[in-house]
């Protein structure tokens, strides 16, 4: 029965329709059964649908979803267009909602199992929850201990079903910003590509997208220890107000040509604080700002192509070099390009979701 509730609570709220004890009640779904959350993204990123004024714009916005979801049904041509031709009367825009997202449902569901099924068991094994946020958009977890995590564009986060009972670990590929609930008798463990982190209760920052060439670990406060896995024996003890930056090396072996030896670099640095309120630059995501420092304009391109869920094209190698300090809250990518342009100039052109940049 939670489930039909939820579906209903989701098209309320992407309907704009749903009142304060509804959007509880959601949020309570959701701690339960946080695996949910990425269908609640995937439908407000598909269904940004003008409010029907009238009945019949209504209709055809619900006839229009019934058109988008019929590849992925198994309604033939004569059951279409009995739907097309049945009584339509007016119900509330929440109501197309909640068809439309039930039959999306449906049909992803379909999709999976028929075509990708063998690819999901083979990632996702049953006893674990996987929350992914797409590229261009963040999200909030609330894990069962009550440890709150925000994702960052791009990221996934990974933790066994039977999480918080005997055992507090995860896993992270890409950005997290954790705030960790203490229990001294269950520390809480990250993982990632490079890195192994252990907290008994603390907030924190992890940066760990597989396509960059270090992972950090910043530590805002408390107390964390981390174990670089290509150097198990070493365990570094972070302070506040520090950060960890592990990148990893290719040094060829001289005595075995085609082998190469992984070695990662490490270094401990202090977080870059933003004057005058002395806010730290390296969660500012969570606060929906993407703030730079010292980064490469090849860098900051990586961090541009998540935040916009865009392309960036650097074809000019002086310019990939060039370091770049500021920050962006509510401007456009086309915005955010033309200030760029004002730190070193350079030219565009856009092709689909790719922008070229060169002098």
């Amino acid at each position: 029965m939670s489930q039909e509730r939820f579906w209903v609570l989701v098209a309320k709220k992407i309907a704009n329709e749903a009142n304060e004890q509804e959007l509880i009640e959601l949020n309570k779904l959701l701690q339960d059964h946080p695996e949910w959350q990425f269908a609640i993204q995937n439908l407000e990123s598909i269904w940004q649908i003008p409010t029907p004024l009238k009945s019949n714009e209504a209709e055809d916005a619900f006839l229009l979803h019934l058109n988008r979801c019929a590849d992925h049904q198994s309604f033939n041509s004569q059951e279409l267009e009995a739907i097309a031709i049945a009584p339509k009367p007016f119900f509330p825009k929440w109501v197309y909602y909640a068809a439309a997202s039930v039959i999306l449902f449906i049909g992803l569901a379909y999709y999976i199992t028929q075509e990708t099924a063998p690819k999901t068991l083979a990632k996702i094994q049953p006893e674990s929850n996987e929350i992914s946020t797409r590229l261009g958009s963040k999200s909030q977890v609330k894990l069962p201990d009550g440890s709150i995590v925000w994702l960052n564009s791009g990221s996934k986060l990974i933790y066994p079903k039977e999480f918080g009972k005997s055992l507090r670990e995860v896993t992270l590929t890409g950005e997290g910003y954790f705030d960790v609930v203490k229990n001294k008798d269950v520390p809480f463990i990250i993982n990632t590509k490079s890195i192994r982190i252990k907290v008994m209760g603390t907030v924190f920052n992890v940066k760990a997208y597989p396509e960059d060439k270090q992972t950090e670990t910043s530590l805002i406060q408390g107390r964390i220890e981390v174990t670089i896995k290509n150097r198990p024996d070493d365990k570094i003890i972070l302070s506040p107000n520090e950060k960890l930056i592990v990148e990893n090396a290719i040094i060829e072996n001289p005595n075995r040509q085609k082998n190469v030896d992984l070695l990662p670099a490490v270094s401990i640095n202090k977080l870059k604080f933003i004057t005058p309120d002395s806010t730290v630059a390296e969660n500012q995501w969570v606060e929906n700002k993407l703030v730079f420092r010292d980064e490469t304009f090849e860098e900051l391109a990586l961090m541009m192509e998540r935040w916009y869920n865009v392309k960036l094209d650097i074809q000019t190698e002086t310019l990939k070099s060039t370091r770049m300090n500021g920050n962006f809250e509510k401007e456009t990518i086309d915005q955010a390009i033309e200030a760029l342009k004002l730190i070193i100039p350079f030219k565009t052109i856009q092709k689909g979701n790719t922008i070229i940049i060169y002098q």
